[in-house]
This record gives structure tokens, sequence and C-alpha cells, in this order.
């Protein structure tokens, strides 16, 4: 790609989907982000989050400071943010023994994550103008934006049910509320429409439910970077999928049934190169943290660089910090039997922070997809 192709790259807007995945979303997309504030591009439009994805771009959203970001998730231990009442590996069994309906859900799952709500209440007190995240009521999406709530109808329209946006902590559970394992989080509309809320990736577009943004937000004229974890074949998922009786694949994940983009649209698709961890492993090493971070953040820079997104001095730049993390996570030092990553490790990434302008979009008559207008306003 020549530098004239990449110049009008850089006047392209980007709307940014991290898909579902648990742990391996907050690190991996954590990753791509840190990529993306060296990147080159005009502005976002939108940052939807889903599940695990969601953590990461819920608090990009509200702080454009990516160094913050990343010292939150390395400092941060998600598995305290989950209250357990028994032990998984017990209640999935059980759950094979007495199988029950996944939508509409349990009331009560094995892990409590009130804890996490409130992380995010504490945190985000506004609703970021960006920000943008779905959950599922019977199989339709719900989807929360700083503008009110919108719930997919049975024609695949969608409607405004509530002209102001909940509580972000809410929001976040409700994403991330994987059934059996945690608890559905009970909403009203504000016609008093009553909703059990599960995980937003357990709908018919699997883990990367792109029609979210393209139903909410225009294409034209922008890149649609899509972050997927891919599937997760650790032990303990896969006796959830038995659970579930759901499977997941890439190519329902992405599949574009009924989507219809803009001519001038484009999408970059972010994926591990390699198997990461499980969906579940919250209590981790500092260590395999920044081993997830590095493979969001290596795979981010080849694809941006493909796209153009990515070029000359900024390319070298990313590219260079990017090989000194891994040559530094490649040493191990050992002191008293107990792993240290070197200190220079963390010093690699600061400053990275996105402009003012780049998150400071509001969605307007323009902005906003003219489907979705017409649809609402029909209703």
């Amino acid at each position: 790609m020549n530098n004239e192709e990449n110049e009008g790259n850089h006047n392209q807007d980007i709307n940014l989907l991290i898909g579902t995945g648990g742990s391996r979303s907050i690190l991996f997309g954590t990753g791509v982000l840190l990529v993306l504030a060296q990147a080159n591009f005009r502005r976002f439009r939108s940052i939807t989050g889903v599940s695990g994805g969601s953590i990461p771009a819920a608090l990009v959203s509200a702080n454009a400071d990516v160094t913050h970001l990343l010292a939150q998730v390395l400092d941060t231990d998600f598995n305290q943010l989950v209250v357990r009442r028994v032990s998984l590996v017990k209640f999935l069994t059980q759950a094979l023994r007495e199988p029950k309906a996944v939508d509409p859900p349990p009331l009560e799952g094995a892990l409590d994550a009130a804890l996490m709500g409130q992380y995010f209440d504490d945190r985000i007190k506004d609703w970021p103008s960006l920000f943008c995240t779905v959950a599922l009521s019977h199989q339709a999406k719900v989807i929360f934006t700083k503008d009110g709530v919108w719930h997919e109808q049975q024609d695949g329209t969608l409607l405004k049910v509530a002209a102001k946006p909940i509580p972000i902590g809410m929001a976040v559970r409700a994403t991330c509320a994987v059934p059996i394992l945690l608890d559905p989080v009970a909403w009203k509309s504000d016609s008093g429409e009553e909703h059990l809320l599960i995980d937003g990736g357990l709908g018919p577009e699997g883990r990367c439910p792109i029609s979210v943004p393209q139903s909410l937000f225009a294409m034209e004229n922008s890149y649609l970077v899509v972050v997927n974890v891919g599937e997760d074949k650790s032990t303990l998922h896969q006796l959830i999928d038995k659970v579930y009786g759901i499977i997941s694949h890439d190519r329902e994940s992405l599949r574009m049934d009924g989507i219809t983009l803009a001519d001038n649209h484009d999408r970059i698709v972010i994926s591990p190169p390699a198997p990461l961890y499980g969906s579940f492993k919250f209590s981790m090493t500092r260590r395999e943290k920044w081993q997830m971070i590095m493979s969001g953040y290596m795979s981010a820079v080849e694809a941006l660089e493909k796209h153009g997104l990515l070029s000359n001095e900024a390319l070298t730049q990313a590219r260079n910090r990017g090989v000194k993390a891994l040559l530094l996570l490649a040493g191990r030092n050992r002191h008293y039997f107990k792993d240290s990553l070197p200190p220079e490790l963390d010093g690699l990434f600061v400053d990275l922070k996105f402009a003012e302008d780049k998150l400071s979009h509001t969605a307007t008559a323009a902005s906003v997809s003219p489907a979705l207008v017409e649809s609402s306003a029909a209703r």
C-alpha cells in the first residue's frame, strides 16, 4: 500500500467492536487499543464491547489514557470482582444432570458479579458518549447507549424502549451475564416491560454481533475494526458448551446475513494467531496478563499496517515497542522462586492516549444510521 493510499486511510473514522471472550477479550482487547493509540485515523464513531469485551471498551471510552487502561488491567484482580457461591465444575456438573433453560435463565448463577458492577459505577459516573454494549432478552438484542436503550423487534428493527441510559455497572453486568455461571440482570423498560438480561455474545451472531454498530452508527467512509478472540477450547468452556447446547463458530461470529453495509465500508478483523488462555481464567500472573496483551498488540500491528492505518514512523515505533516487550517477556528473572518481570517492561508504553477529538465525537443526524432513525420514529 503506497503512501498516498495511507494518507487517505488516515482520514477514515473507526467503529470499534471488541467481542466476547472473558479475560481473553479484556487483555487481548487492551493490546489492540495500545496499537490504535499509535495509529493514524480521524476519530472513533463508536466503541462497542460485548461481554468481556465491554470492560476495556467502557474503560477507554471514559478515559482516553490507554497507558492508564494498561495499568488498570494489569493491577486489577478480576477474580476478586466475582464472588463464588459454589465450585464452577461442581455447579456445571450438576447442571448437566439437571438441565435448565438458558433463556429465560435461572435467577441465580454460580458467581455473583455485584462487585464487578460496583467497580464500574465507582469509576464511570456518566455514560461515555461513544460506548455501546448489548445483552439478550429471549434471544433479542437489548442495546445500551448514552442516548437510551434499544430493543430488537421481531422484524429486526430497533425500538427505543428507554430514554435514558442505565448505570454503566448494570450494563456491563448484563452483557457479561453468562447463564448458569453469572446472575442475569433484571431490568424494566420505560413502559414497564420486564427483562432478564444475559450475555450479549450468545445470540445468533455469536461472539461479535456486528449488526449492533451497523444499526446504530453510519458505516460510510469508515473502518469497522472487529476484535475476535476466537473459540475457547479450554476444558471449562467445553463443559459450559455442553450445558448450553450452544457452540459458536467463527463462521457464525462474523456472518453478515441480512446486514447491508455501505459500499465504501471496510472491515478489519483482529484475531490471535494461536490459542490463548481460557475465557474464565481470571486468576492470572502479571506475566500471563502481559502475554495475552502482547498477543493482541502484535496482531493489531500486523492488521493495521495491512490496511494503512499504521505506517512510516508510527509503524516503526509501534513495532519496536512490541519487539522489545516480547524480548523482555522472554527473559525470566527468578528471585527466591518468585517470577518477576523486568521493570523496563512497564516503561515501554507510557504516554499512549487518544487525542481528545478522537473520543469526543457525538452522534448526530448525519452519523446515526438512517435505518435506525426511521424505524424508531415510525413507532
